[in-house]
């Protein structure tokens, strides 16, 4: 049960601001998200960024492999790269609404 109330000073152009941000959720709900680090960022954000961030090194080495397979004139078949560049962008555009 909530007994305890928090109060904060905000200038009329940040709580439009931060109304906007919080969307249609009630900016009390959303503060208190934000503010326990339960809704912009906290560890699962970090734990999905650095998993990104493995992911995007993976490919990197991938990405390098063909290019010196390509420099010494063998073929390499692409083709299924799109999609893997895909998913990666839907994951981190996922973990991006997460943070906002």
């Amino acid at each position: 049960m909530k007994t305890e109330t928090l109060h904060i000073r905000v200038k009329p152009e940040e709580r439009e601001r931060l109304q906007s941000i919080a969307g249609t959720r009630r900016l009390s709900v959303w503060c208190r998200k934000v503010l326990l680090n339960e809704l912009a960022g906290g560890a699962s954000i970090a734990e999905e960024l650095l998993t990104l961030r493995r992911e995007l090194s993976a490919i990197g080495n991938n990405l390098n492999q063909i290019a010196r397979r390509l420099n010494t004139g063998e073929q390499v078949d692409i083709a299924a790269l799109p999609l893997v560049i895909d998913d990666i962008k839907v994951r981190i555009n996922r973990a991006l609404r997460r943070v906002r």
